[in-house]
This record gives C-alpha cells, structure tokens and sequence, in this order.
C-alpha cells in the first residue's frame, strides 16, 4: 500500500469520527487531490482502500506471530483485526450501521472481503487451495463475519465478548471440518 492510500484511509477513519457515511464525501476526503487520484474515485474504492488499510496493518501486527496450532493463529490473527477495528470503533461502526441497511453495497465489496479473508489465511498458515481451502476460506468468512456481529455489540474495554465469540465459532468450526476429512 502506498503513503498517499494510507494517508486516504486514515483521513476516512478521521472525518467519520464527525460525519455519518452518508454525508462524507469524496471532496472531504480528497480535499485538493480529488482529480489526482486514478484508484480512489467513489464511496466504494474509499471503503476497498480501507480494507487493505487494514491488511496492511494487520500483516505488520502478525508479523512474528508464534507457531501453534491452527486454530490458535487463526484466534490470534482475527483477534489483531478486531483490535484494529476497535482503534477506530466509532467510524467503522458507522461505516457497518450503512451498509447494513443496503445488502447490495456488501456485495460489491464481496471480492475484497475474501482478499482480506486470503491475507487472514495466510498470516495463519492455514491452507485455502484447492477445492478443500475454498470450503474452509468461506468457512473462515463466515466465521469473520458471525464474530464481527459480536464485535459490533461488545462494549467491554478488553474486547471479552468477541474473544469468547470468535473462540466458539472456531471451535464449532473445527468440529465441523473433522465431518471434510
């Protein structure tokens, strides 16, 4: 990801801290640089650029992330994306409250959503070729996103009720892929 991206991205987490979704704008965002930029021209390229915002700090975060179990480095890596969400909860909130109430933007975001799913993958070291890896990726989607709504309601400072989620939900899953191999 380069500075200027990043630099968008943060303005965006910045400017929704005061502005709903619906009433940020591009100009906002851009300010002067609104015709310079070639990748970053709609709502839309402002929240993939956010996605990869997030990728990009997430690799950085697990970067030396210890070696252990499969479920345990998946735990540890979307438990980083939450933290990551949670350093700017009140804009990514606002940013979900909207796109909750449009399914169809969801999916036009779908590709990006499994790109960071990929990276979250990845970082784990857990295998998502093949026809068997395409199952567990959208396994790993679904537990992202059932967790994520656990996250969107959990008030708690240490983030208690999401680790408990996202620890069931893997755990449910892992009992599920025994019934794959």
């Amino acid at each position: 990801m380069i500075d200027f991206e990043i630099k968008i991205a943060e303005n965006t987490l910045k400017k929704l801290h005061i502005k709903s979704w619906n009433t940020l704008t591009m100009h906002d965002v851009l300010g002067k640089n609104i015709k310079k930029q070639k990748n970053i021209n709609t709502k839309n390229d402002l929240l993939k650029n956010l996605n990869r915002y997030v990728d990009n700090i997430l690799i950085e975060k697990t970067k030396y992330i210890e070696n252990s179990s499969t479920k345990d480095m998946l735990f540890e890596v979307l438990m980083a994306r939450f933290d990551i969400l949670q350093e700017n909860r009140v804009s990514f909130i606002k940013i979900f409250k909207e796109l909750k109430k449009s399914p169809k933007k969801i999916f036009k975001l779908f590709p990006s959503f499994l790109e960071s799913m990929i990276v979250s993958a990845e970082l784990a070291k857990f295998n998502v070729n093949g026809i068997k890896g395409s199952i567990r990726l959208k396994g790993l989607f679904i537990i992202y996103f059932i967790t994520f709504y656990a996250w969107v309601n959990d008030n708690t400072f240490s983030l208690e009720k999401t680790m408990n989620a996202l620890d069931k939900n893997l755990d449910h899953a892992e009992k599920f892929g025994k019934y794959l191999n």
